[in-house]
């Protein structure tokens, strides 16, 4: 089963250089190579430049950077190896849940639902994600197995890595962890009498300690770093504060605020209760029917409505989509009908799974929504599948449910990646594909014209600027700054209104004050419809400072001689 799996593992990745060769995100890919190349350089998140993110994606990255130089090949292997580590783990976990085949066709659907299978470009989704794959694989291992103390602490100390990647999923994980250790480690025993260290297959309680003072050193060791770099308060201002601004509005009501995911779930646990009185005595035929029915009906209604009628459903996300909210729902109510015995357990990472699966992918879809924050976390929805059929592992059809919603999810996936409707907000209109054949960034792909008219942009700045006059790129919608070499001037990386809380004119004034001389305002934007609204009054604001000197097929390159005030920065 194993060697299946790799298979499956090793498919994530070539997947993964397939979508390479047929598209990019300029925008995305700056935001994360640009904030690597500052910190590469020596520049500190939150104290020398703002980001409401995480950093650790970031400083990956960076590390990357110092070791082996820039250049895109690297950060596309980096991507297919988080895929193909990604399905590996996942499998790990869902076998925790359930026997064999089973859990090898759970996997089937990762090959196209693996985070960078979806999206090809390094991000703090897919990396939060397996990140906490990991953790609670070594939770797992260190609750079920003797380890060493050593061994133990220091995978007590990784739970703090998914916070360090990804704010709103991580902080979340570590807090759920530390409930579950507490209660494994402390208090079960004391309180229900639960089987001690080293009998049969009860917790190593042992074990959970030494993680859980691993996870206590992670959280200390994490702040203790913040404060001597960033500083707490520029670390939660950023974090916390300024990322709050888009936080969860007005997401919760379009993800959860349409009756029909509730109605689709509603008959998904009428289906999982059905199949759960099979054990209570004669059972009628029409009740294994009703019960498979009302279980497999919902994927492969979305299967066929995909296949049927693709073309129409292409500006509704597709109808894959749909059902994160109906396993949600199954889900919470399989975790609260087991929830009695969850508590005295003795495998704790089988009774928190569905509980980190379920409030996890919450708090992910608080950002974003599901349309746009699941393509990294499609790993819950197997295990959240996984933990609902789990009770069911004597019985022969567990396998046959396994298999079908499988089958049906994967021949979802395929349009939806084929499609690139994740990656619908970057222009692909163009007529034909380009690709760099040369430089750091062979082999980035994408439609006509960006590329070109970026290469027209490097070849001016060569001629035209010396190195040593610092450049304002708007809205900074490719990696100038890693390709040239050069330093980014403003105390910004991006001009997104989230990463950005400056005023147009107050930019201005900063870019003034730290003597920049030329600006380049992007006309022909890849993610137009996103970024002419994110840096509207920007570009406006330069103009009339600085005044256009010369005009390409996709940038305006404006140029002021003597800057308002010349204080250094």
């Amino acid at each position: 089963m194993w060697l299946a799996v790799c298979v499956l593992a090793v498919g994530a990745g070539v997947v993964h250089q397939w979508q390479t060769g047929r598209i990019g995100a300029l925008g995305d890919y700056a935001y994360i190579v640009d904030t690597a190349w500052r910190i590469a350089q020596g520049e500190v998140m939150y104290r020398d430049f703002g980001l409401p993110h995480s950093p650790l994606t970031f400083h990956v990255q960076a590390t990357l950077i110092k070791v082996f130089g820039f250049s895109y090949g690297l950060t596309a292997w980096y991507c297919t190896v988080v895929n193909v580590v990604y399905v590996l783990l996942t499998y790990r976990l869902v076998r925790v849940l359930v026997p064999g085949w089973s859990g090898v066709g759970l996997c089937v659907p990762l090959v196209w639902l693996a985070p960078h299978s979806i999206y090809p470009h390094p991000f703090y989704d897919p990396d939060a994600c397996w990140l906490i794959l990991l953790n609670l694989n070594l939770l797992h291992w260190v609750a079920t197995q003797r380890v060493g103390a050593v061994v133990a602490f220091l995978g007590g100390v990784t739970t703090v890595l998914p916070a360090l990647a990804k704010q709103n999923v991580g902080y979340p994980y570590v807090l759920l962890v530390v409930v579950g250790v507490v209660w494994w480690g402390w208090l079960r025993e004391r309180w229900l009498g639960g089987v001690g260290e080293g009998e049969g297959e009860g917790v190593e309680v042992v074990g959970l300690r030494w993680f859980g003072a691993g996870v206590a050193a992670g959280v200390v060791g994490a702040v203790v770093w913040l404060g001597l770099t960033c500083g707490l308060e520029n670390y939660w201002f950023w974090i916390f504060v300024s990322a709050s601004r888009r936080l969860a509005r007005p997401t919760i009501p379009e993800t959860y605020g349409n009756y029909a995911p509730w109605a689709v779930g509603g008959a998904l646990v009428l289906g999982w209760w059905l199949w759960q009185r099979k054990g209570e005595g004669a059972r009628p035929s029409w009740v294994t029917t009703a019960s498979l029915a009302l279980l497999l009906g919902p994927f492969v209604v979305v299967s066929a409505i995909t296949w049927l009628c693709g073309r129409f459903f292409v500006e509704f996300d597709y109808p894959l989509l749909s059902l994160w909210v109906p396993v949600m729902i199954l889900t919470l109510a399989v975790g609260l009908w087991q929830r009695p015995s969850a508590l005295s357990a003795s495998q704790p990472v089988r009774a928190m799974l569905p509980w980190i699966a379920v409030i996890l992918t919450f708090f992910s879809f608080l950002s974003q929504g599901y349309t746009r924050s699941s393509y990294g976390i499609w790993a819950f929805f197997a295990l959240m599948v996984a933990c609902v059929v789990s009770p069911f592992g004597s019985d022969r059809r567990q396998p046959v449910v396994c298999w079908g919603i499988a089958l049906t999810l994967t021949l979802a996936a395929i349009p939806y990646v084929y499609h690139n409707i994740r990656l619908r907000y970057v222009d692909q209109r163009g007529a034909s594909l380009q690709t760099v054949s040369s430089g750091p960034l062979r082999g980035f792909t994408a439609y006509s014209p960006h590329l070109s008219n970026f290469a027209e942009l490097l070849g001016f700045v060569a001629d035209h600027i010396p190195e040593a006059e610092p450049v304002v790129c708007v809205p900074q919608e490719e990696p100038f700054y890693v390709v040239t070499g050069r330093r980014n001037p403003l105390p910004m990386v991006i001009f997104d209104r989230t990463a950005t809380p400056f005023s147009p004119e107050s930019i201005v004034e900063e870019a003034g004050r730290r003597q920049v001389k030329w600006v380049i305002v992007k006309r022909v934007l890849q993610m137009d419809w996103i970024l002419a609204k994110e840096i509207k009054g920007i570009p406006e604001a330069f103009s009339r400072e600085y005044p256009r000197v010369a005009r390409l097929k996709g940038y305006d390159i404006l140029y002021r001689s003597a800057p308002a005030q010349a204080d250094s920065p």
